[in-house]
């Protein structure tokens, strides 16, 4: 659609001003079909009138509230060019207004953004004492507006930890404490939950659309919304997660090694990577040489998840072979086996991980249980070529543990399975 010219600006402005109502309905229907993205394009002077006129609608008669909600929507989509209709625009926000023209009101004001910084106050009122519908498009706004004084944070960080909320509008406050960068309890660890976990489209995209605001460094921000992007099967919350990734200036290949970076601080980062495919395998290459035998461990095992697309890091996981962690040891060979499907230097891994003496017995009996039955497990999985491992398999048959005895003689069935 082409943007309005000066002489229909000029005639639309005549109509608002004029008596004649059907023509001014008129008006403002042509108006309202105006996108945000033409009057951002409108010439200054021109649209400066426009906003002159739509603001003495707001003036208009109480009683026939049609003129200042049609104004206020018009003034939102506008933006910017509305920055002198703040006042009149946050007096429409007090008791007493139609509901229809305060969340209209509320709506413009978060659309005109940081402009609309004076009426800041006049939002925060309508947090805790008005339906959920107008404290929601309050909420939105100051969030838009991107400032909030203390009483505002104060008030945000409190409507979060009411059990009471509605879980749309506790979305909407979320949203609002990322923009504003709002500290709030469990609020991170509540959004990326949502976004990788909730079974309810609309709550995912107000996680992506929160997380987007955040940091990039903040544990589980790039995972999980790497995550969405590679597997939500919404095409809505896909392409919100992919535009907080664009917020933070991440391509696909950067966001794999902020996840590879986190492995240790996010549940999500594994799946991100292992989704990601061949592109996180330098990322997990290098985090096989972590500090951290659980990272190293967790690297490892995404590795094995990726499967032979992963090739390259056979090399660096035959090292990790000779790690002191057996957990280690345990994963890298698991995901040798699935890199390469050769049992050349993955079965001797695991025999050498049966026999071991004493290096899984700190945890007692169950962590050595449940260990050697992995080790078995892993072994009975590459079935016919570990038949190396067949010696040590029927030692621990006669293991004191009847669970270990059990997945010896399981592993060597398979093993022996024509």
């Amino acid at each position: 659609m082409k943007m309005i010219n000066r002489q229909q600006f000029r005639n639309h402005i005549l109509a608002l001003e004029g008596g004649d109502l059907v023509l001014k309905r008129q008006t403002f229907q042509s108006l309202r079909d105006r996108g945000e993205e033409e009057w951002a394009d409108a010439p200054v002077k021109t649209a400066a009138a426009l906003v002159d006129a739509l603001r003495d609608q707001l003036h208009k008669d109480p009683k026939v509230p049609f003129y200042q909600k049609e104004a206020a929507t018009i003034l939102g989509n506008m933006g910017a060019h509305s920055a002198p209709a703040v006042p009149q625009l946050a007096e429409l926000l007090r008791e007493g207004v139609p509901d229809a023209v305060r969340e209209a009101a509320a709506t413009a004001l978060g659309k005109i953004g940081k402009p609309a910084k004076a009426a800041a106050a006049h939002l925060a009122r309508l947090l805790a004492n008005s339906r959920p519908a107008l404290s929601v498009r309050a909420i939105r706004a100051l969030g838009n507006i991107g400032c909030a004084d203390a009483d505002v944070r104060s008030t945000l960080t409190k409507l979060w930890l009411l059990p009471e909320q509605i879980e749309g509008g506790k979305a909407q406050i979320a949203i609002a404490l990322c923009q504003l960068g709002i500290g709030a309890q469990n609020l991170l660890e509540i959004l990326t939950k949502v976004l990788v976990t909730s079974k309810e489209i609309p709550l995912r995209e107000a996680a992506a659309e929160a997380l987007a605001w955040c940091n990039k460094a903040d544990p589980g921000v790039v995972p999980a919304l790497l995550t969405a992007i590679l597997s939500d099967k919404h095409e809505g919350v896909r392409e919100a997660a992919q535009a907080g990734l664009d917020r933070m200036k991440l391509s696909p290949e950067e966001a794999v090694w902020v996840c590879a970076e986190q492995l240790g601080d996010s549940p999500y980062a594994e799946a991100a990577l292992r989704k990601s495919g061949p592109k996180a395998v330098p990322a997990l290459m290098k985090a096989l040489g972590a500090k951290e035998s659980e990272i190293r461990a967790t690297a490892s095992r995404t590795l094995g998840g990726i499967g032979e697309e992963a090739a390259a890091a056979a090399a660096a996981l035959a090292e990790a072979l000779s790690d002191a962690t057996p957990e280690v040891r345990l994963a890298a060979a698991k995901a040798l086996w699935d890199v390469t499907k050769t049992a050349d230097l993955a079965v001797p891994a695991l025999v050498d991980l049966l026999k071991a003496k004493g290096q899984t017995d700190s945890g007692g009996g169950d962590r050595r249980r449940m260990f050697l039955q992995t080790v078995m497990e892993a072994l009975g999985r590459i079935g016919p070529p570990a038949t190396g491992a067949v010696p040590a398999l029927t030692a621990m048959t006669k293991d004191d543990n009847r669970h270990v005895r059990e997945t010896a003689f399981d592993a060597l069935k398979k093993i022996r399975a024509a």
